[in-house]
């Protein structure tokens, strides 16, 4: 009965587990979309992969940064102007961010790590990635008043910004957010004409679709964690909000080849020893994991070899 009764409880906790983050992830997508605080955003996704970050001290950090960059501002600052002060601040060393320059963590460049991709990790070790970096540099130029928004390459994010005569550049963060060409990102990435057709990449993402890829590390977190049910699900709420989001459909792939590999082909090396009442999840599973493969790649989405 003991036995019982534990197994009891952990079905609860991990069906109460599964819950809460649901419901947390669907949360972001509740709020006024036309008013959205990008910075909160961020941190609050970061928090509910790290407990212990103090969401209020993060947001007095990014404030802190914002009114050092407009004590920096030349009178009269256009939309240029702006730009330069802000990567002067994040990648010129001076009394502006204590003589320790932004830098690109060549370590981990793909934020493998998730802990990487956490704002307040940037903030503090100063070395980032093509997530952490474009989106520093959209909040900080957000909160001057700058039009800028991020976009998607494969297994990157860039930023587009809209000068004061409506000219729309790229801005590549991790290399001193200098300009861009599409063609440079089309040289170096698998960048089909098919996914920029169907703007899966190279398009500047809605405020709904920003929150879509600020959440996705939630997926990416709960799949090093082995939950990879929780992950399906929290992938499920990011595409309902970027249907085209291709990233998320192969990270809901990969969770279901992870359950997959775990209930099915480690323990059951013959699919005629899969117990009978087992089948019908196994054939679930397989659809799950080639459908969303399938999906992305019919949008013109192409894996990375790294």
């Amino acid at each position: 009965m003991r036995f019982v009764f534990m197994v009891f409880i952990l079905l609860a906790f991990s069906t109460s587990a599964m819950a809460d983050i649901r419901s947390s992830v669907k949360s972001l997508f509740e709020q006024d979309m036309d008013v959205l605080d990008l910075a909160r955003v961020k941190i609050e996704v970061d928090r509910l992969i790290d407990p212990t970050i103090n969401v209020d001290k993060q947001l007095a950090e990014i404030d802190w940064m914002v009114a050092t960059i407009e004590r920096m501002l030349p009178r009269n600052a256009d939309s240029w102007a702006k730009v330069e002060t802000i990567r002067k601040f994040i990648y010129e060393a001076g009394p502006w961010n204590d003589n320790r320059a932004f830098s690109y963590d060549h370590d981990d460049p793909y934020g493998l790590d998730v802990r990487n991709k956490l704002l307040a990790d940037y903030i503090q070790d100063r070395r980032g990635n093509c997530i952490t970096m474009p989106f520093l540099f959209i909040i900080l130029g957000q909160r001057l008043g700058l039009d800028v928004t991020p976009a998607t390459a494969p297994l990157h994010v860039f930023v587009k910004f809209t000068d004061d005569q409506g000219v729309t550049h790229n801005l590549e963060t991790t290399s001193g957010a200098g300009r861009a060409r599409d063609s440079h990102y089309k040289k170096l990435l698998p960048i089909t004409e098919a996914s920029v057709v169907n703007q899966v990449f190279m398009t500047p993402l809605t405020r709904e679709e920003t929150v879509a890829v600020i959440a996705v590390v939630v997926v990416e977190n709960l799949n090093s964690q082995g939950r990879y049910q929780d992950a399906m699900a929290v992938a499920d709420i990011v595409l309902d909000h970027y249907p085209n989001f291709a990233y998320a459909m192969v990270k809901k792939s990969t969770s279901a080849y992870y359950l997959l590999k775990s209930k099915f082909y480690d323990p059951y090396p013959n699919v005629q020893d899969v117990p009978e009442d087992q089948k019908a999840y196994l054939s679930y599973l397989q659809q799950v994991n080639q459908s969303g493969f399938d999906k992305a790649e019919s949008l013109g989405w192409r894996p990375v070899q790294r």
